[in-house]
């Protein structure tokens, strides 16, 4: 059993080398990472990845921060780096842990932006983004990481008028 302090999950912690407890086995490191919440009319992006074994997975895009870099520039570079166009970085809303399958002894916390994209997505295959996609959150894909799914649950809830995806966008690739 791993136990993750509240200050590491709330971003709190700054210290990128950090591990967390483990009553039996090496105790993975915790890494800081960031997540785009980019929505519009025909839903949320989504960009798709491959673990090591080959198999797919969706997720929000975003990665890991870099020493130095606060979580803004972090996300403003792995867009650019993803899907090679430029975004804003509005406030966070939420956070979530995620254990790496293919790197088991590697743990990320991730923290989620609002985001506002400022050119049209086109994946990077170089980066491991060999796809994007609009979704709706009631019609994502079949391998969604579980965590995207809670956030995507929780922003639609945040949405006062129902209307989380207010504006029109398209994917290259």
């Amino acid at each position: 059993m791993y136990l993750i302090q509240e200050s590491d999950y709330m971003g709190v912690n700054h210290d990128f080398g950090s591990t967390v407890a483990s009553e039996s086995g090496p105790a993975p490191r915790l890494r800081r990472g960031v997540k785009a919440l980019v929505s519009g009319s025909d839903g949320v992006l989504l960009v798709r990845e491959h673990h090591r074994d080959g198999s797919e997975f969706w997720t929000l895009p975003g990665g890991g921060i870099h020493r130095g870099e606060t979580p803004e520039d972090a996300l403003r570079r792995e867009i650019h780096e993803e899907l090679q166009c430029e975004m804003v970085v509005g406030s966070s809303h939420s956070h979530y842990p995620y254990a790496h399958r293919s790197r088991p002894n590697l743990l990320s916390l991730y923290t989620v932006y609002d985001c506002s994209l400022l050119g049209r997505p086109s994946p990077c295959i170089e980066e491991g983004v060999d796809q994007c996609r609009w979704v709706h959150p009631d019609g994502l894909p079949v391998r969604t990481v579980p965590q995207v799914r809670t956030v995507l649950g929780q922003a639609d809830r945040r949405s006062e008028t129902g209307a989380l995806w207010p504006a029109a966008n398209r994917c290259d690739g």
